[in-house]
C-alpha cells in the first residue's frame, strides 16, 4: 500500500457565538483507492498568518507520495524535521503534523476495519467527560447572555462548564456569584481559565476572590506563557490544582520538573497528533501527574480523534474540553458525534468512525473566509465584534 495523493480543503465554520473559524480538512488516497480523512483544527488564532494551502499541499505530496502509510513512525519523524516545533500556543507546524497524523490513523483504521483506538493499543473507556466553554467577559453586559447559555446547554445535557476569566473583575464576580445562585448543585465548573493573560500575582489575588463565590475543580494558565517561575509560585500558593497547555514534549518536562503544574493539558492540535499526545500522557504518568485533554474546539473529525485518544489513554483523571461539535453550527460530516450527559461517546466505526459528506465539503470550501478582522479581543476571546464590550 502506497500513498498516492494528499488534498487540503479549507473550510469556514460558524460558531453559535456568531463568528466563523477556519479549519483545513485533509484527504489522503492510496494507489489502490483507500481513503482517509483528517483535520488541521482552527487556524483562526493569533498569529494571524495563514497557510499558503496550494504550496503546503504540494510539499506534503512531495514528502508523502509513494510512502507506506503503515510506517507512521518514519513519516512522523520526517514531519517533525520538516515542520519543527515553533514553541508557541498556536503552532502552525503542529497543525500540519496533526492533520497528517489523523489522516494516517483514519486511513489505516478503515483499511483494517477497526476503530483508531485499536491502533493506539485498545480501549480503557468508552466515553470521556467534557465541559462546555463559557467565553471571557470584558463587560458586565456580557454576564447575563453567558448565564443564559449555561441554561441552554444544561437543557442539552451539559452539566459541566469551564469559564474564561481575568479581564474584567467586576464581570467575573457577577457571573460567578449568579452562577452559584442559579446553578449550584445542578452545573459544575471544571476550571477557571486565565489564558496566560495575567501575571501570577494578579491571577492569585483574583482566584482567592473567585474561590469564595463559586466551586471549581482547577485553575488553568495562571501566569504568562513561558513564565515557569511565576507559574510554579502560583502553584505553591494555590488551593486548587493547576493545569497548563503543553506546547511540546520538552515543555511538558519543564512544567513537571520545575513544579509548575499538577495537570498536563494535552492537545493533538498543539503536539502534532495522537502519537505525540500519547508520549505526553506517558510523561505525566512517569511524573505521577494528572492529564486532561485540551482543545482548540475541533470539528467532528478532530474531536473524534480526541475521543479515540481518550479511550486509549492510561491516565485521564480530569474532565476534558472537547465540545466543538456542539459549538459549531455547520460541519463536513454526514452524522455528528454523540454526547450524553456531558460525556463524549467514543465512536465505534472503522478509522475515526466519522464519514465526510464530500458535497458539503466542497460547498464549505467555497466560502472559507476569515471573520475576525483585526479585532484582537475577538480573536483572543472567540467572541464576535457585536459583543457589548466592543462598542465605541
Amino acid at each position: 500500500m502506497k500513498i498516492q495523493q494528499v488534498q487540503l480543503f479549507p473550510v469556514a465554520t460558524p460558531r453559535q457565538t456568531g463568528i466563523a473559524n477556519q479549519h483545513v480538512i485533509v484527504r489522503m488516497e492510496t494507489a489502490d483507492g483507500a481513503v482517509g480523512w483528517g483535520e488541521m483544527s482552527d487556524l483562526s488564532h493569533v498569529p494571524m498568518y495563514q497557510f499558503d494551502l496550494p504550496e503546503l499541499e504540494r510539499m506534503l505530496n512531495e514528502l508523502l507520495k509513494g510512502r507506506d502509510p503503515r510506517n507512521i513512525a518514519k513519516i512522523e519523524d520526517d514531519l517533525i524535521r520538516f515542520f519543527p516545533d515553533e514553541g508557541h500556543m498556536y503552532s502552525r507546524s503542529g497543525l500540519v503534523r496533526q492533520g497528517v497524523d489523523l489522516v494516517l490513523h483514519d486511513l489505516l483504521g478503515r483499511v483494517d476495519g477497526v476503530p483508531v483506538y485499536q491502533l493506539l493499543g485498545g480501549k480503557m473507556r468508552d466515553r470521556i467527560r467534557v465541559c462546555y466553554p463559557i467565553f471571557r467577559m470584558r463587560s458586565v453586559e456580557e454576564v447575563e447572555p453567558n448565564l443564559q447559555r449555561v441554561e441552554e446547554k444544561l437543557a442539552e445535557g451539559f452539566d459541566l462548564v469551564r469559564v474564561y476569566v481575568g479581564v474584567n473583575e467586576q464581570a467575573d464576580i457577577e457571573f460567578l456569584g449568579k452562577f452559584t445562585d442559579r446553578y449550584g448543585g445542578r452545573v459544575e465548573i471544571k476550571s477557571l481559565d486565565f489564558s496566560n493573560l495575567l501575571d501570577w500575582r494578579r491571577a492569585h489575588r483574583l482566584i482567592e476572590i473567585y474561590g469564595e463565590l463559586a466551586d471549581f475543580m482547577l485553575v488553568e494558565s495562571a501566569a504568562p506563557r513561558n513564565d515557569l517561575d511565576g507559574l510554579a509560585e502560583f502553584r505553591r500558593r494555590s488551593r486548587w490544582p493547576i493545569s497548563e497547555h503543553v506546547l511540546h514534549i520538552h515543555h511538558g518536562w519543564h512544567l513537571l520538573s520545575r513544579g509548575c503544574v499538577d495537570i498536563l493539558n494535552v492537545s493533538p492540535y498543539l503536539l502534532g497528533g495522537l502519537r505525540a499526545s500519547l508520549r505526553l500522557i506517558a510523561l505525566a504518568e512517569a511524573a505521577r501527574a494528572s492529564v486532561l485533554l485540551g482543545t482548540t474546539q475541533e470539528l467532528n473529525l478532530g474531536t473524534a480523534a480526541v475521543a479515540h485518544l481518550g479511550a486509549a489513554a492510561r491516565i485521564l483523571d480530569y474532565p476534558s474540553d472537547n465540545t466543538g461539535p456542539h459549538l459549531y453550527t455547520k460541519d463536513v460530516v454526514k452524522s455528528p458525534l454523540t454526547y450524553e450527559h456531558s460525556h463524549l461517546v467514543v465512536p465505534e466505526g472503522p478509522g475515526l468512525g466519522i464519514d465526510v459528506d464530500e458535497d458539503l465539503l466542497q460547498e464549505m470550501t467555497a466560502s472559507a473566509a476569515w471573520t475576525f478582522g483585526t479585532d484582537l479581543a475577538g480573536v483572543l476571546d472567540r467572541t464576535p465584534s457585536t459583543r457589548p464590550s466592543a462598542r465605541e
